[in-house]
């Protein structure tokens, strides 16, 4: 049986190199950040060992994304820095917490994240240029073990370390600090034994050493992660679904959300794609909540509409107009919904999506605006809607009929995911040769 893979995501706290060095199985990961865990790198029996993550300039990972993997399978740890607290949130849903760190905010002695935040270099190895509260911490209670610091004092050291601004607690302004609050032998004691051993007093470092070792034996035992304490809980919002369709589309060479965009413009038959879709989708989902076999999407709407008291001629001629509001968001993570959505692909079209995209790469580097950024945007949104007419050969007024019809809940959308198309689709004359649903 094959075991799973250790991944650490971990910037500042710990370096790649001693990662590799002691553990050279696991797969080192830049600090966590939204979208990871959508990654298909990380599945079942993987273990994800969060210490450090993104914030401020860059969006962190998301709490419904630390469910996700273990929804997945994933075991999940925090420790150390961001993943101590968020493991703290997140112990009633199954993430594990380790170490020091962890118990310090369990026990309440702390309980914000500008206790392990630091200020970082923004690339690898992240090198740390401030302090860590926590490891500040670590040193007033050394301090109070070796006699330098009266055990009553330590709330007021810490205290007088927390009012800093965490980016500007540097080593040399935890000095100044320390002599400032009239304790200029601790200040002495620390300066040496920061010179005798940089990680002396490290605790964010140790704490994630021993996550890591902690997770190799969870997938050496073969454990699979899981979400614990949600029962009935809807917890897997739209919101949720948006994010992972975001990053698992831009998955793929062409992208996954490309190939289905191209087929929702350029097919002229996929609205019998996406009904059929709809339908498959309504059976599997329906197949398991009733006592007699899963209906059909059309048989389950013509009784709704019956039962809002619509004669039955006026329900006839509504089940259509109904349909075309039926535009739930797809799961692209789920193969069956994905195969479903492509059914109608050829070889060519991946290979037309391919050109396309470079030639909007190509398009867009020769028109670059004036700060150097890529254009991604093409045509105006009124435009684009022209440019969708004449592709379908609808005229405006039924515009909105016919992208939901496709899969596309609304005109932003069918806007937005026409762009990439835009300069091979009038290069090629596509929208001239398409024909009409």
């Amino acid at each position: 049986m094959t075991k799973g893979t250790v991944h650490v995501y971990v910037g500042p706290t710990c370096s790649a190199d001693e990662l590799h060095q002691r553990f050279p199985g696991a797969v080192v990961h830049p600090p966590a950040s939204h979208g990871d865990f959508f990654s298909a790198d990380i599945g079942s029996g993987d273990a994800a060992v969060v210490v450090d993550g993104h914030y401020h300039h860059r969006l962190g990972l998301r709490h419904k994304e630390y469910l996700y993997a273990l929804d997945r399978g994933v075991t999940v740890i925090g420790a150390a820095s961001i993943g101590a607290l968020r493991a703290l949130e997140l112990s009633a849903f199954g993430m594990r917490g380790v170490g020091t760190v962890y118990e310090l905010y369990r026990a309440g002695v702390f309980d914000g994240d500008d206790a392990v935040a630091v200020a970082h270099e923004d690339e690898a190895p992240y090198s740390s240029l401030s302090v860590p509260l926590v490891n500040l911490y670590t040193a007033a209670r050394a301090a109070c073990a070796a006699g330098v610091l009266r055990a009553e004092d330590v709330d007021i050291v810490i205290s007088a370390l927390r009012r800093e601004y965490y980016p500007t607690r540097t080593q040399a302004r935890v000095l100044h600090v320390l002599r400032r609050t009239g304790l200029p032998e601790v200040a002495q004691w620390y300066e040496r034994q920061v010179a005798d051993d940089p990680h002396v007093f490290d605790q964010k470092r140790r704490d994630c050493l021993a996550a890591v070792d902690v997770a190799h034996h969870i997938v050496a035992a073969g454990a699979v992660g899981r979400v614990v304490g949600a029962e009935g809980a809807d917890w897997k919002t739209t919101f949720l679904r948006a994010w992972a369709n975001h990053f698992i589309g831009m998955a793929g060479d062409p992208p996954l959300a490309r190939r289905i965009a191209y087929q929702q413009i350029f097919d002229p038959h996929y609205p019998r794609v996406w009904e059929r879709y709809l339908e498959e989708v309504h059976r599997r989902d329906h197949r398991d909540r009733a006592e007699r076999p899963a209906r059909g999407l059309a048989e389950s709407l013509s009784e709704r509409i019956g039962a809002a008291g619509f004669p039955l001629s006026a329900a006839r001629e509504r089940q259509g107009w109904l349909h075309d509001f039926i535009c739930p968001m797809p799961d692209l993570s789920d193969p069956f919904e994905v195969e479903l959505l492509l059914g109608a692909e050829e070889p060519s079209d991946v290979e037309t999506v391919a050109r396309y995209l470079r030639q909007m790469r190509e398009f867009s580097s020769r028109n670059s605006g004036p700060l150097g950024q890529e254009i991604s945007t093409v045509l105006s949104a009124e435009a684009s809607k022209i440019l969708l007419c004449d592709i379908w050969g609808v005229p405006l007024k039924q515009l909105s009929r016919e992208y939901r019809s496709r899969g596309i809940p609304n005109a932003r959308t069918a806007v937005g995911i026409l762009q990439p198309f835009i300069v091979g689709a009038i290069k090629e004359r596509k929208h001239v040769r398409a024909e009409s649903a």
